[in-house]
């Protein structure tokens, strides 16, 4: 069957209707005019599969990657960069408009680099070592065009062994070297010589050295597990957008919820009186106290614990930054936040939907400000950062 894209949803799908029905369909672009078939039918719409472009969009381009039809981590590199920016702006636009009535113009940041930004890949096993499927399964790649050719290099030597009784391989690129990272059981030897770093079932296994990140001027050691911003080369700008909305003095007091090893904390430091960050993760909480010394800065603090049930306690400050998971932030936190005296509120979000509906509950505080940063280049997920003054 076919039928016309009239528009493309948040995340990258286009939009078309049949029988006034909506149809999603991935790798398609507003204005292509495709032959489909149903994929899955669900009761209120139906997911399509492309056979056949049989009129492309002005706004379509080749992808790069010849695994982008299959694979399901590039979703609008059919679009050029320009575009894909204009799309994400756009789409947080109607987020905004949609969920809490708010016409914004949001500042856009792109990119350092399109290609070979990610600092960190997850590779799965199932039949073969790839990436996850658009429709179904493990697509089997030579490479992947979002990392580094150090990164693929390593990829390419792990398919020659054995990995029978392997379930995830993620690999970590740091400014030092490469952390492989085994969820299962394989053979490392012929490994040691690509890594820094080799841990395998949660247990290092190889330490040459620790890895390490730089942001500005500032280093920060990673451990396996800890969270690090995805797109090492935009992280500067990120943080950069923080400091210009913060407006800090040096009689400030800030609190980072759910801080990680410490990059944004650290970051700010020296423009604040103090930081207070909080997280749960041990390995983060240790990282992040081992970058305050590393980096000489005495006006940070670090706690290990849930936010949910450490900030009645820890809350006394000026501005507050949260930069919580993709699942956005639990009831408690926003009604303590709600109920505390902080001027302002720092929200850095990586989705643009719990974005909204958190700041509908955050019933005290007026948006103020707001930037798109892409860290995320080919893909339909962007960044954001809203500035939100207590009422």
């Amino acid at each position: 069957m076919k039928v016309k894209i009239i528009d493309m949803d948040h995340k990258g799908n286009g939009i078309g209707k049949i029988d006034n029905k909506v149809i999603f369909i991935p790798k398609s672009v507003a204005g292509d005019y495709v032959d489909i078939d149903i994929y899955k039918e669900n009761k209120k719409y139906n997911i399509g599969k492309i056979n056949k472009i049989v009129d492309k969009s002005d706004l379509r381009i080749n992808a790069v990657c010849p695994y982008y039809e299959v694979c399901g981590g590039c979703n609008i590199s059919n679009l050029n960069y320009a575009d894909q920016l204009e799309f994400k702006k756009n789409k947080v636009i109607n987020v905004f408009k949609k969920y809490l009535n708010l016409d914004i113009n949001p500042n856009i940041i792109g990119s350092k680099r399109e290609y070979g930004y990610r600092n960190k890949i997850t590779y799965h096993n199932d039949a073969c070592l790839g990436l996850i499927g658009e429709f179904d399964g493990i697509v089997d790649i030579d490479k992947c065009l979002l990392v580094s050719d150090k990164v693929n290099e390593l990829y390419s030597e792990i398919k020659k062994l054995d990995l029978l009784l392997v379930k995830l391989i993620t690999i970590r690129e740091c400014n030092n070297g490469l952390i492989l990272i085994v969820d299962g059981k394989l053979d490392i030897d012929n490994l040691k010589t690509y890594c820094i770093e080799i841990v395998v079932n949660n247990k290092t296994v190889y330490q040459k050295e620790a890895g390490y990140i730089k942001i500005g001027n500032l280093e920060y050691k990673v451990s396996p597990k800890s969270f690090f911003q995805i797109n090492t080369s935009n992280i500067s700008n990120l943080y950069d957008e923080i400091i210009k909305y913060g407006e800090f003095t040096n009689e400030d007091k800030v609190i980072d919820l759910y801080c990680g090893v410490g990059s944004i904390s650290l970051y700010i430091a020296k423009y604040v009186k103090s930081v207070l960050g909080i997280e749960i993760i041990p390995e983060a909480i240790k990282n992040a106290k081992e970058n305050a010394k590393i980096n000489q800065i005495e006006n940070a603090q670090f706690i290990c614990g849930d936010v949910s049930k450490l900030i009645d306690d820890n809350i006394d400050c000026d501005t507050s930054i949260v930069d919580p998971p993709r699942v956005g932030l639990d009831r408690h936190t926003i009604d303590v936040i709600n109920k505390k005296k902080i001027n302002k509120l720092i929200y850095v979000s990586c989705d643009a939907m719990t974005l909204v509906r958190d700041i509908k509950l955050l019933n005290n505080y007026k948006l103020e400000n707001i930037s798109v940063i892409d860290m995320f280049p080919e893909t339909h997920h962007c960044e954001s950062i809203t500035v939100l003054e207590r009422r």
